[in-house]
């Protein structure tokens, strides 16, 4: 597999000390890399071209923060896999998938551009064409691991793009080869329907555009006909056939693009930050903080983004000091949250003292003309919507194998200082915030941590809402992450807003 060489790093260093002609030479050097992530992972969608320079001009942006140049490939390859996420998550919202023409031409699939500029033929070519029967998430997935098996990344490298451990990431890498096997059965039983009446006939009524309904339909006809699955008995193992396959070039619009050694002020003209949909990745690995502030996408760029939750993760890892193991044995029951603070006054509220897991808001006093809630009032709607947050993302980990979390007092006021936090700014953490110190205040709280990160959300959305938007972004991997054995639930509510942290740690 493919490691970054020692030239490589140099170039890093010197792009990040600010040498305009080393940004370029780096833009150059990694351009081709990208595309091929973003393209593969978008299937050629028209949004490619824009996600591809979002991706460089944030990275570029953000390479002051960069402490290791020789973290650079992974690093950057993470970047580009949060802005596919973070199209996606857009697109969902539209009122037409991404997959139409919404946004304008499309560039072609990015299975055909690869057919055709790579010349692949025979399985290689079925391969490519088994890519579009796909479901979005499989396909990014795939997208990482296609580099891989080419020697363009390694097994790390996509790791770290995931947000997974090692383990975890054979375990989704596996699946989705499985699942491409059973496209390239599809596939192969498409190229020879002529020969077996039953598939014309089941295919009569199919417009020829891949799905997941029609996916399922002809996998079925194929493990049940004897003739067609014969026919694709003789498919082989796919790393051998992608192994070598080299990138697909990058398009002429792309190499005109304005991100070469313009860093930071090419960021602010490619597009301003909307509002309460401010977004923000920071990546803390083996010791190391990386930092890199984004624009909301094109889509939330409206005013509509500020009524709209604002979403946040970031995921800090302690050095190395241990591998990857399985997960601790923990308690199948979490802890209740009746030690958990009540209520805290509104963002126009006078700020109040530091709140511990342990001791409640002190009652109004009669001469105040701004008071909160006497301490009775809301904690018990207040902690049920955090056991309930924490009861949904539990269910959610348990989809993936991991325990549930256990409830810590120390991560528990952390995540409700920063949910107060929020809710005074009326919004997520805004670049230069206070939450990329996450793993600080965790130790600060007293918790020695191994890998911690945080999710927050800020809107009018109850605990339902909330991890269902989670459970459907980029903000999944964090939750489901098994190396997390401990949280804290952060919640104000102010008038109809509520800011909303989560605070997982692990110590194992």
């Amino acid at each position: 597999m493919r490691e970054q060489s020692t030239d490589e790093t140099a170039l890093v260093a010197a792009a990040r000390r600010g040498d305009p002609a080393a940004r370029d030479r780096l833009v150059s050097a990694y351009l081709p890399l990208v595309y091929n992530v973003v393209g593969r992972a978008l299937n050629g969608h028209a949004d490619v071209d824009d996600v591809v320079q979002d991706t460089l001009l944030r990275a570029l942006s953000g390479l002051d923060g960069l402490r290791d140049p020789a973290r650079f490939r992974a690093w950057l390859v993470a970047i580009a896999m949060n802005q596919v996420r973070r199209r996606w998550s857009v697109a969902q919202r539209r009122p037409l998938p991404l997959d139409t023409a919404a946004d304008g031409p499309a560039q072609g699939d990015f299975a055909e551009l690869a057919i055709l500029r790579l010349g692949l033929s025979g399985q290689r070519r079925e391969v490519a064409e088994a890519t579009r029967w796909l479901d979005p998430a499989d396909r990014q997935v795939l997208s990482l691991w296609w580099l891989e098996a080419a020697g363009e990344l390694t097994r790390g490298d996509v790791a770290t793009a995931l947000g997974l451990s090692r383990a975890h990431t054979g375990v989704r890498v596996q699946r989705v080869k499985g699942q491409l096997d059973v496209c390239r059965q599809v596939v192969r039983a498409l190229g020879a329907r002529d020969e077996c009446a039953a598939l014309g006939a089941l295919t009569e009524e199919w417009d020829g555009t891949p799905g997941p309904l029609w996916r399922k339909r002809i996998a079925r006809h194929v493990r049940g006909c004897g003739r067609c699955g014969r026919s694709a008995a003789d498919l082989l193992p796919v790393d051998g056939l992608l192994a070598g396959t080299g990138l697909v070039a990058v398009p002429l619009s792309l190499h005109s693009a304005p991100f070469a050694g313009h860093g930071t002020a090419a960021l602010a003209a490619h597009g301003g930050a909307a509002h309460g949909a401010v977004a923000v990745h920071r990546v803390l690995d083996a010791g190391r903080r990386v930092f890199r502030p984004g624009t909301a996408a094109k889509a939330t760029a409206a005013g509509a983004a500020v009524a709209a939750a604002a979403l946040l993760i970031a995921v800090y890892r302690a050095p190395e000091k241990a591998p990857d193991a399985a997960p601790p044995v923990r308690p199948t029951v979490s802890a209740p949250l009746a030690s958990q603070p009540p209520a805290f006054p509104t963002a126009t509220a006078t700020a109040s003292a530091e709140v511990t897991p342990t001791t409640a808001a002190p009652s109004p006093t009669p001469t105040r003309t701004r008071t909160r809630a006497p301490s009775a009032a809301v904690p018990a709607t207040e902690t049920a919507s955090r056991l309930d947050l924490l009861d949904r993302t539990n269910a959610l980990r348990a989809q993936s194998g991991c325990a549930p979390l256990r409830t810590d007092p120390r991560l528990t006021r952390v995540a409700q200082n920063d949910a107060r936090a929020v809710a005074a700014r009326g919004a997520v953490d805004p670049p230069g915030g206070r939450t990329g110190d996450v793993g600080e205040r965790v130790t600060a709280a007293g918790y020695s941590w191994t890998s911690v990160g945080e999710a927050a959300a800020y809107g009018d959305k109850d605990a339902a809402a909330v991890a269902r938007e989670w459970a459907e972004d980029h903000m999944r991997q964090l939750l489901v992450d098994c190396r997390y054995t401990d949280v804290g639930v952060g919640l104000v509510v102010s008038g109809d807003r509520r800011a909303w942290t989560e605070v997982l740690a692990g110590s194992g």
